[in-house]
């Protein structure tokens, strides 16, 4: 019995002071009793803070690593494993004058490439997909700590836009199957760099289209898929509802493309594909509204 009291008077403090409580939706909070979100810290945060001098293998203890080495080094991560990673998150800053390498695991890939550079001054923040195979790391950031306005250069600035009461003809109009992407009309152009060294270029887009669709179909609302394309390659998609079928479709994609020195000339597209048709089964033809592209880099000094 007295063992028994014991604890209660121990739960009891331990309760009220707040350190520690979980409420009915299963919420955990520290320093409070009413969490609203899953986990709720009413105070300072802290992760593990680690320097590196070589080549590391970072753990399941890490959390922010800074390279202070003397040579170009490489930071590798670790394996996906069953997919428990999901959510887990890295942050790597090169404090260097040496480039830094991040090497996922195997066969994983970060984005869609095999490894990651991160340059001198440059900091990149991870998180895992949770997928155990292909593309198994996600680029959350990458900033430049020692970024000044002068040293942002423009690497792409493109716009298009429908003049206002414009009749819809081609190529602006152009019809969206369920099958196969097609080039959104206006959105395919070029654009040149000029850098030194592997350069990362933060690419921002925007396309607005008007459904053409008469008579309008309030009952439906299909799904679209909108894909962006540097040199071929596919970068970044969206997938979003239209509210139904006559009303307009906007998009906004965003990533991050390096750019070799030997690469000055890169072109970009958008392709949109019928991605779910809610069981509308009839051809809808759209017309552009406006495309803008926006790409930025760091130059070096």
């Amino acid at each position: 019995m007295l063992q028994f009291t014991k604890y209660f008077i121990l739960l009891f403090l331990f309760t009220a002071t707040g350190s520690f409580a979980q409420n009915t939706a299963i919420n955990t909070g520290i320093n409070t009793k009413n969490p609203g979100s899953r986990l709720t810290v009413n105070g300072s945060f802290a992760g593990n803070y680690k320097i590196i001098t070589e080549n590391a293998v970072l753990g399941f203890t890490d959390y922010f690593t800074a390279y202070n080495g003397n040579a170009d080094g490489t930071v590798h991560l670790p394996p996906a494993g069953s997919g428990s990673l999901k959510g887990r998150v890295y942050i790597i800053k090169n404090n260097s004058n040496y480039n830094l390498t991040v090497i996922p695991s195997g066969q994983e890939q970060i984005r869609n490439y095999n490894t990651l550079l991160v340059a001198p001054g440059y900091s990149a923040k991870l998180i895992s997909e949770g997928t155990i195979t292909g593309i198994t790391w996600a680029v959350i950031t990458m900033t430049d700590t020692k970024v000044k306005p002068k040293n942002i250069k423009k690497a792409l600035d493109y716009s298009f836009g429908m003049d206002r009461g414009a009749y819809p003809i081609p190529p602006t109009a152009f019809t969206v199957p369920d099958s196969n992407p097609v080039l959104v009309p206006e959105s395919q152009t070029m654009f040149t760099t000029s850098v030194g060294v592997l350069t990362p270029v933060f690419i921002n887009v925007a396309v607005g289209l008007a459904d053409l669709t008469s008579p309008k179909v309030f009952s439906k609302s299909p799904y679209y898929r909108c894909e962006l394309y540097i040199n071929g390659r596919l970068y970044d998609t969206q997938i979003i509802q239209q509210q139904y079928v006559g009303s307009s479709l906007q998009f906004n994609l965003s990533d991050v493309f390096y750019v070799y020195p030997s690469s000055n000339s890169n072109s970009i597209q958008l392709k949109i594909t019928r991605w779910n048709d809610d069981g509308h089964t009839g051809a809808q033809q759209f017309m552009v509204l406006s495309v803008v592209y926006d790409g930025v880099y760091l130059l070096r000094q």
